[in-house]
């Protein structure tokens, strides 16, 4: 935001000097990035009176003017100005003045006579005047006087970096006036008056929610003016051009009161205003040329027929004021923040109004700027009568905080008495009523005790703050017990040489659905996604390794090993849930190179769940789908069961979906992590002193018996000495299915005998044919 040091005075009884202005801004919490002075380069502009005007010889559109300078001297001028007669009173720059637009002057040689300098327009010195090419003057300033003396001397402007809280609330010469006032001791200036609104029937709002207060006030003005030359100077310091008095004005009370007003030319006018929501499909032309098409999530202001604005954002080219524009209709209103903000994100548009709107507006400047708004144009002689106005909508509630100055004592770390502290507040436009604080109703920022200690902080200034050591007891931290579970579970797949990623919680919907299973809940939306594909919160974390594989196998072709442990969110009627999944992504193409090495299989992640099991007391059992999700392998994936619930799968990704992301083959494992697990407590086994004893078992096995059968069936027997238990070869012959296993013996007390071997392998051979499988002959 750039600050006008002239304007400041506006709202203070008593201007200070530059440096005490800056350091009362630093005590509030504002930094001026920089000073700058505006109107040095008007310094050499000096006011001329023409003695005489002559066509030049060696051209019909030229002509020659002689000027009176202050110093006596006579200045020859050629121009191409159809005005410029004598006793005419000029502004004229000489050699060596630099223009707002950058030009710097010098002597030009026009068809063989040499023009030192130039003639000046209004246009070229950046304001507004409608009496022709050349600005004639007709103030009583005797010849010699500078613009610059003409408009008053030069103006120190700030350049304010307004951090998000304080942006809040101090966007507008005002309201930082009134707080430089209150820590400096300055009386300020009474606000216009309220503005005593009509109940004419020229507007109606269907949706209070998003405009709680909106007036309308119409006007009549004078033609053929322009805004008074004071009121454009301080315009033109802060960067704002000069269009129309209407205009003008507007962007005068949108930083003087903090209030975006906005000015609708009443002949494009049909019926009544009406604030609403756009309808779908419906669109506007912008002021700069831009066609929108709106929302329905839009606030328009809209007559009859169109849509005439989009609204605190811009205007439409349809209502927009035009150079002959006499009836007026300005409209002064109070928008919810966060509609105004949505709408200018939705369509990229950053305009001061939207900035302001988006982040609160003080409903009181509704009653003050039309007050504001008459009292310029009148006195200014532009302004012909008030027409009909209406007010719809009512002030907001009054926020109220507890007043509690010993907490605002503890926060601030001081010993100031009660009256002290509500001085400070009193002064900053707080009102201390007996045991409460009412909050002035422009600052949408406090809603704490907190933000109350800030400001009497601010008032007091930071120096008068005692230094002092904080104390505090201080505590052993605590593990959450479910951050312990995610750490023991990323502590076992790290030792089995997977490497861990982090990736982001958002996702696009579309893209999650592929990847879930069985009936899930609901996804959760984002209100206000930075991108279209952050749309959602993630409900599974597969897509999210799966997007870490194409990143990275785009760059390169080495094998992916890689998991995570992190969130996925479901919403369960109105509910947010969160839970955290454990993904592993494994690469299964064959191993290139030399040394060769083994290649990566679908078992690495089976042994995996098993290792995850019998590390952490986790009761994980692998089963057979009853309905397999269409982006696994058939025959090729296993569901994960833990107590009778579904926590996952494990197994090989559908090909066409793996060569989506650069793999062939790709397996993945997805498990649900509990929140409480009580993982079994590590004791290392003594080793035996005795020898192992192998025994290899071939088997027919029926279509209908899986090896996990076959395991589960031994593993019941539960024979204390079977130390391990594998499979060695599976083939398919004439008989059907071979499965040979190897199974190892090994006793921590004795030698084992054949005897007791073979009673084992006895038992074994009895307890599996009970389930069809028989030893191959």
């Amino acid at each position: 935001m750039i600050l006008s040091h002239r304007w400041l005075g506006r709202h203070l009884s008593t201007l200070p000097d530059s440096d005490t202005v800056q350091r009362g801004l630093e005590q509030l919490g504002i930094e001026v990035a920089q000073r700058t002075l505006y109107g040095q380069n008007f310094g050499m502009v000096e006011l001329v009176e023409v003695v005489s005007r002559s066509p030049h010889p060696q051209s019909d559109h030229l002509a020659l003017v002689e000027v009176s300078r202050g110093s006596g001297e006579i200045t020859q001028i050629v121009t191409g100005a159809a005005n410029g007669f004598p006793k005419d009173r000029l502004w004229y720059a000489p050699p060596g003045t630099t223009l707002p637009d950058g030009r710097t002057l010098g002597v030009r040689d026009l068809r063989g006579i040499a023009s030192p300098g130039m003639l000046l327009s209004s246009d070229e010195l950046g304001y507004q005047w409608l009496g022709g090419d050349l600005w004639v003057w007709d103030g009583p300033e005797p010849l010699g006087t500078t613009f610059l003396q003409g408009i008053g001397g030069t103006d120190t402007l700030y350049d304010l970096e307004l951090t998000p809280n304080i942006a809040q609330y101090l966007q507008s010469v005002r309201h930082i006036a009134m707080e430089l006032g209150a820590i400096l001791g300055i009386e300020p200036i009474d606000p216009p008056s309220p503005f005593p609104y009509r109940s004419d029937p020229i507007a109606e709002i269907e949706d209070f929610s998003r405009c709680p207060l909106y007036g309308l006030v119409a006007m009549t003005l004078k033609p053929g003016q322009v805004s008074p030359l004071w009121m454009q100077s301080l315009l033109r310091a802060v960067g704002h051009r000069i269009i129309h008095p209407a205009v003008d004005v507007t962007n005068f009370v949108l930083w003087d009161l903090g209030e975006p007003l906005h000015a609708f030319d009443a002949r494009r006018v049909r019926g009544r205003i009406r604030v609403r929501q756009a309808y779908p499909g419906e669109t506007l032309s912008l002021l700069d040329g831009q066609l929108l098409t709106l929302s329905v999530d839009d606030l328009v202001i809209a007559d009859a027929d169109k849509v005439l604005a989009l609204a605190g954002v811009m205007g439409g080219v349809d209502s927009g004021i035009a150079p002959d524009t006499k009836e007026v209709l300005l409209e002064c209103a109070h928008f919810s923040a966060p509609g105004i903000f949505a709408s200018s994100k939705r369509h990229g548009l950053a305009t001061d109004a939207a900035l302001h709107f988006g982040r609160g507006t003080d409903p009181e400047a509704v009653y003050q700027s039309p007050s504001l708004v008459i009292g310029v144009l009148g006195a200014a002689g532009i302004l012909d009568k008030v027409g009909p106005s209406a007010l719809l909508g009512g002030m907001p509630e009054v926020r109220r905080i507890a007043f509690e100055p010993e907490r605002i004592r503890q926060i601030l770390g001081v010993l100031w008495s009660d009256e002290k502290i509500q001085d400070a507040l009193q002064h900053l436009g707080y009102v201390v009523d007996h045991q409460t604080v009412r909050v002035p109703l422009y600052r949408h920022d406090v809603a704490l005790i907190q933000d109350l200690a800030e400001d009497v902080l601010r008032f007091y200034g930071l120096e008068n703050v005692p230094l002092t050591t904080p104390k505090g007891e201080t505590h052993l931290a605590q593990r959450d017990s479910k951050m312990a579970v995610g750490e023991h579970v990323r502590d076992v797949v790290a030792a089995f040489g997977y490497e861990e990623v982090f990736t982001s919680t958002f996702s696009r919907a579309a893209s999650q659905a592929d990847y879930l299973t069985g009936a899930q809940a609901s996804a959760v939306g984002v209100t206000n996604p930075l991108r279209d594909d952050a749309s959602s919160l993630r409900q599974t974390i597969l897509p999210s390794l799966l997007d870490v594989v194409r990143y990275n196998r785009a760059r390169h072709d080495r094998p992916i090993k890689i998991f995570e442990v992190g969130s996925v969110f479901e919403k369960e009627g109105d509910a947010v849930q969160e839970y955290r999944e454990l993904g592993v992504v494994l690469s299964l193409d064959a191993a290139v190179g030399w040394p060769s090495r083994v290649d990566p299989c679908i078992y690495d992640l089976t042994g995996l769940v098993d290792g995850l099991s019998r590390r952490l007391g986790w009761p994980l059992v692998r089963s057979p789908f009853a309905d397999m999700p269409a982006f696994l392998h058939p025959g090729r994936a296993q569901q994960i069961r833990a107590d009778g619930r579904s926590l996952g799968y494990v197994g090989e990704l559908r090909p066409s979906l793996a060569s989506k992301h650069r793999v062939r083959q790709l397996g993945v494992l997805v498990l649900r992590v509990p929140e409480v697990l009580a993982r079994l407590a590590s004791w290392p086994g003594r080793p035996s002193r005795f020898p192992e004893v192998q025994r290899d078992l071939s088997l027919v096995v029926p279509e209908n018996i899986s090896y996990a059968k076959i395991v589960d069936t031994i593993n019941q027997l539960q024979v204390s000495d079977l130390q391990s238990l594998s499979a060695l070869d599976r083939f398919r012959g004439d008989f059907g299915v071979s499965l040979t296993v190897r199974l190892t013996f090994q006793s921590p007390d004795e030698t084992l005998k054949d005897a007791d071997v073979d009673q084992f392998i006895s038992n074994i051979i009895k307890a599996l044919g009970a389930i069809g499988v028989e030893p191959r002959q």
